[in-house]
């Protein structure tokens, strides 16, 4: 299926996994409302699948078998942005639209599903007083699109919390891997 038939909304290179390009969510036709219901319904049903509403929870395993954290209230931070960005960067009052279209990537990147990907680990911004400690966060990458997925440590052992996923500019990949150490490849397969 060519890449342009999948979303007319997309922003899709041309060499991206063929396996990711058939999970995008196609949003385009859809108001604003309709996009956002559809995105946290889609979130909802590949992620959390414990617990009731105010407190689903997910639990999902990561490429090298350790347990990634999914919640509910992680959905405004990781799907949603400000609908004036100058004025108010922090307001998380408008989704996504390119976030909310791959929000089917996440599971098969983070478990070493989809080719072309990396998992860093990166050092995080502040001291983490919860940890006790500065405990490196995990970036996975999606490298011909720039899509990142972050984790962040949960405080307990083999297990991480999700944060946030979104497609990020090309000097932003490069300075968050330039801080960190790249732990794990996923090459394309050459058939």
């Amino acid at each position: 299926m060519p890449i342009s038939s999948i979303s007319s909304g997309s922003t899709l290179g041309e060499s991206v996994d063929d396996y990711l390009a058939s999970l995008l969510v196609d949003l385009s036709g859809l108001s604003s409302d309709q996009a956002d219901r559809l995105v946290r319904d889609k979130y909802t049903e590949l992620y959390l699948d414990r617990g009731t509403e105010p407190r689903r929870l997910g639990i999902h395993p990561s490429h090298d078998g350790m347990d990634i954290l999914f919640t509910e209230s992680r959905y405004d931070h990781a799907f949603r942005t400000s609908r004036e960005r100058r004025s108010r960067p922090y307001a998380k009052d408008a989704l996504d639209r390119l976030r909310g279209e791959r929000v089917a990537w996440i599971g098969p990147v983070v478990a070493g599903e989809a080719a072309d990907t990396e998992c860093w680990m990166i050092p995080p911004k502040e001291y983490r007083r919860d940890l006790g400690h500065r405990q490196d966060n995990r970036l996975y990458v999606v490298r011909q699109e720039c899509y990142v997925i972050w984790l962040e440590p949960s405080g307990k052992h083999a297990s991480w919390w999700f944060s946030s996923a979104y497609v990020a500019g090309y000097g932003d990949v490069r300075r968050y891997c330039r801080q960190g150490r790249r732990m794990w490849t996923h090459e394309k397969s050459r058939d």
